[in-house]
């Protein structure tokens, strides 16, 4: 658990700088008049045409996406249809990021723009189904699955039209600023909820030391 709790974390790092990059770095010293910094078209966690990158944050957030697909297959030890859910979720959460981090190297969207959408409403479900699966032997497994869906599109959506706002009290014509931030603290979150799981197990069940 400790592994996934580092994984999750650091991905959590990676989508953050991601988003300071956009939010403060490229807003401070934006000077374009012919579109604002929230413009959909700079959105860097799924790119799609009409797309334009902003510094590094397509790259960010495509290795963030890399560290959650092995977070997520780490979890899973249960039984043979929670690790097939778990491949399934995997392989959702990596082929967007490699569409992503791609994306940001050549500066225009993969073809895999025209499946993304779908991938993250497949990884959407598969939490939801490990969620529920997980809450019978660990509630705090089960929330992280939960946190984690604020990435997906679904997730996304809610972040981007409730809670930003809400927290913001800001409601932008487009990508409400921060939340790609927002999105970064439920991945964090999750990987806090995984550590103080890693946490109660080391101390439920100490290591022995051998006898001298």
């Amino acid at each position: 658990m400790f592994a996934v709790a580092a994984l999750l974390l650091v991905s959590a790092a990676l989508q953050l700088i991601a988003s300071l990059e956009r939010w403060v770095t490229i807003t401070e010293s934006w000077t374009r008049t012919d579109h604002l910094v929230e413009d959909h078209r700079f959105d860097y966690l799924y790119p799609s045409d009409p797309w334009e990158p902003l510094g590094s944050t397509a790259h960010l957030a495509g290795a963030g996406f890399l560290l959650m697909a092995l977070a997520v297959l780490v979890m899973v030890v249960g039984t043979a249809l929670d690790r097939v859910l778990a491949i399934v979720v995997a392989v959702s959460f990596a082929i967007p990021g490699v569409h992503a981090l791609v994306s940001g190297l050549i500066g225009v969207p993969t073809p895999a723009q025209y499946v993304v959408a779908w991938l993250t409403l497949v990884s959407f479900i598969g939490l939801v189904v490990l969620a529920v699966r997980a809450i019978r032997t660990s509630w705090v497994t089960s929330l992280a699955f939960v946190l984690l869906s604020a990435i997906t599109i679904p997730g996304y959506i809610v972040v981007a039209f409730v809670i930003t706002p809400t927290i913001t009290n800001f409601q932008s014509f487009d990508t409400t600023p921060w939340t790609e931030t927002i999105v970064a603290a439920f991945i964090a979150l999750a990987g806090l909820a995984m550590l103080a799981a890693a946490g109660a197990v080391l101390l439920k069940n100490p290591p022995t030391r051998p006898l001298a």
